[in-house]
């Protein structure tokens, strides 16, 4: 049993290691380095399968340890380096060689000059790697939804919020794994319970972590080429207010009145060049003076046109599909549907049309 416990990890990087280098070439840059974090990974949890498994009494031969250490230092980086690249903002190469380096300085140290010293300073090493990649990380993340809100109507498929919670269960982890490093190596290791309690988590989630990033279909390079560099002169010497009124008139005349709303995939781009302005004052004024986010603001229009569908279905006695009805309304699926109507009205289209009929029902 404990021999099944100490490999569940190494099985499960290795799973997703396998499958993304079989595709590598048709992978994304993000997906890329995710291979890399799974490969060093799989050399990390060999180790620990090793130890466990083969040397449980003596310990890691030293350069073995060295190869543990090393590895052990860089998965964290590395997942770093793979929130930069999900998030367009890749680091250049010296920056990113500067935060593998603990990692090899480390594993030198091994070598060299093994002893509690050298396991206390990789210890130490570890915890803030784990502070800083949560901290960074999950605020890289947070501002990459946030720019995708503004620019895109539709986010579903494209929002790194799956990845923002696995961060957060990552950094859950990492307490749980320093809390049993702290009980001592010898005595988790004679242990299958405590074994399962340090590697469990880990392997359940490093599948979900492999899962989520090799279905991720929406790529940072997509953003990048829909959200090119405008080219459109930025007026002149515009004055604030008669600018955002004009500009408001304009917005509200395109998005209520015409219901561009209704187009599916929509961009504020495609705003901004249909009211002949550039994005940059479409989305201060969306942000500014209606106080949303662009995404927010085009499926709030869409929500209230839904519901008028649904109560026409409703009077006319027929029973539309709601698949049917997302697509009238401007939505891509019924999926970004359900998350928008639940968002402003706070319950699905089925409780919502029965709580109105209930209201039409009351007596005047």
């Amino acid at each position: 049993m404990g021999l099944l416990f100490s490999v569940l990890p190494l099985l499960a990087c290795t799973f997703w290691f396998v499958r993304l280098s079989l595709r590598y070439g048709r992978n994304d840059a993000a997906q890329r380095m995710l291979t890399l974090f799974f490969g060093i990974c799989t050399v990390l949890y060999s180790c620990h399968a090793l130890l466990y498994n083969v040397y449980a009494a003596e310990g890691l031969p030293r350069p073995l340890e060295a190869v543990w250490a090393a590895c052990s230092l860089s998965v964290y980086p590395v997942y770093y380096l793979y929130i930069c690249r999900l998030t367009a903002r890749p680091l250049r190469p010296q920056a990113a060689w500067l935060i593998l380096a603990p990692g090899l300085l480390v594993a030198l140290a091994i070598l060299v000059a093994p002893g509690k010293g050298t396991d206390t300073v990789r210890a130490v090493l570890n915890c803030i790697q784990v502070l800083c990649v949560a901290g960074f990380g999950y605020r890289r993340l947070m501002a990459f939804d946030r720019e995708l809100q503004e620019f895109y109507a539709e986010t579903e498929g494209k929002s790194v919020r799956t990845v923002r919670w696995l961060l957060v269960a990552i950094l859950l982890t990492s307490v749980n794994t320093v809390m049993l490093n702290l009980l001592g190596r010898e005595q988790v290791i004679h242990s299958d319970w405590l074994i399962l309690a340090a590697l469990d988590p880990i392997a359940i989630l490093l599948f979900v972590l492999g899962h989520v990033g090799y279905t991720r279909t929406f790529h940072a390079e997509q953003y990048i080429s829909d959200n090119k560099p405008e080219t459109d002169d930025m007026p002149s010497s515009p004055t604030p207010n008669e600018q955002a009124n004009a500009l408001g008139l304009r917005i509200e005349q395109l998005m209520v009145k015409e219901a561009y709303y209704l187009h599916p995939n929509i961009t504020i781009s495609d705003v901004a060049r249909e009211v002949g302005s550039c994005r940059t004052y479409v989305s201060n004024y969306i942000n500014q003076q209606l106080g949303c986010s662009f995404s927010d603001y085009v499926n709030q229009l869409r929500i209230s046109h839904a519901k008028m569908l649904i109560m026409q279905h409703d009077r006319h006695g027929s029973s539309g599909k709601l698949s049917t009805i997302a697509t009238d309304a401007g939505f891509s699926g019924e999926q970004s549907f359900y998350r928008n109507f639940r968002k402003f009205t706070g319950m699905t289209p089925a409780a919502w049309l029965e709580t109105n009929r209930e209201t039409r029902r009351q007596p005047k």
